[in-house]
């Protein structure tokens, strides 16, 4: 039998500075849901976690990799207690990774000009009053239907 090649899987698959997609929430909605047990898998109780929403992709991947680790364990727990012990403690789900944790984009400032300084106030009205008398000009040229005459420097 021949062997399947794969491609390998894009770089652009993963952007730790990105929204996570409506997959990633479910899925970690369902890990949170299934990393408590039945007694504690109230309304409630998951509403408490879900208030604070993964923000990124990253925080989705280290979110989904705690909530994984938890059910494994519990599942280990389970499977090596003898059949007939029905104590089980209760679970606490650990918080959310920090946003910041990951080296994501900040957020430049805006400015206003990119040519330097800011000009002082009366360069700032010199140059309304020069355009105001511009836009005159092209208005009544415009009106009267004759061309603008420049002045030669």
């Amino acid at each position: 039998m021949k062997p399947i090649r794969v491609p390998k899987t894009p770089k652009s698959s993963f952007n730790k500075d990105r929204r996570p997609s409506k997959l990633l929430l479910d899925q970690i909605e369902h890990l949170e849901w299934a990393a408590l047990p039945a007694w504690q898998r109230k309304p409630q109780l998951l509403r408490k976690y879900q208030k604070k929403r993964v923000r990124t992709e990253q925080q989705a991947a280290e979110r989904i990799a705690q909530l994984t680790t938890i059910v494994l364990e519990e599942h280990d727990i389970v499977t090596a207690r003898p059949a007939g012990s029905d104590t089980r403690p209760k679970v606490v789900l650990p918080p959310l990774p920090d946003a910041g944790a990951s080296k994501g984009r900040k957020r430049k400032k805006k400015t206003t000009r990119t040519g330097g300084a800011k000009r002082s106030a009366s360069t700032r009205t010199a140059a309304k009053k020069a355009l105001r008398k511009k836009v005159k000009k092209a208005s009544k040229a415009k009106r009267t239907g004759k061309k603008p005459v420049r002045r030669q420097r």
